[in-house]
């Protein structure tokens, strides 16, 4: 299984922001920094599968609120760029994501509200 670097998730949030607008910048590195941890303990500590830890991605991604803006977007592209990196993909719509990702920020689901999300969405 391959994770992401730190680095290279603040350069895709560059890459959005750039992309898409808002405001760049990381206003906490060390919720960044817990939320992409969290993932790596669930696969070493956990056996985590790769949508489990892609549903954790997802989740810790939003909830943390590293980033200035765009913490959302973030989540959603770290979610299936590690997906895609070990050869996942989502059988999923933009508005379905979209959707997704507003009810994780609101509260509205869980980490475990994810995992069964993403199993369900696998081709």
């Amino acid at each position: 299984m391959f994770f992401l670097y730190k680095t290279e998730v603040i350069d895709i949030h560059e890459r959005l922001i750039e992309e898409f607008g808002g405001i760049n910048g990381l206003r906490d590195e060390g919720a960044l920094e817990s939320a992409l941890s969290s993932v790596e303990n669930r696969a070493y500590y956990e056996n985590a599968d790769i949508l489990i830890c892609a549903a954790t991605y997802a989740y810790h991604l939003t909830q943390a609120h590293a980033f200035i803006d765009g913490n959302k977007r973030i989540a959603a592209a770290i979610s299936e760029i590690f997906l895609d990196i070990n050869s996942i993909r989502l059988n999923v719509t933009n508005d379905q994501m979209v959707d997704l990702f507003l009810s994780i920020a609101s509260g509205e689901k869980s980490r475990n509200d994810v995992e069964q999300i993403f199993l369900q969405w696998v081709s």
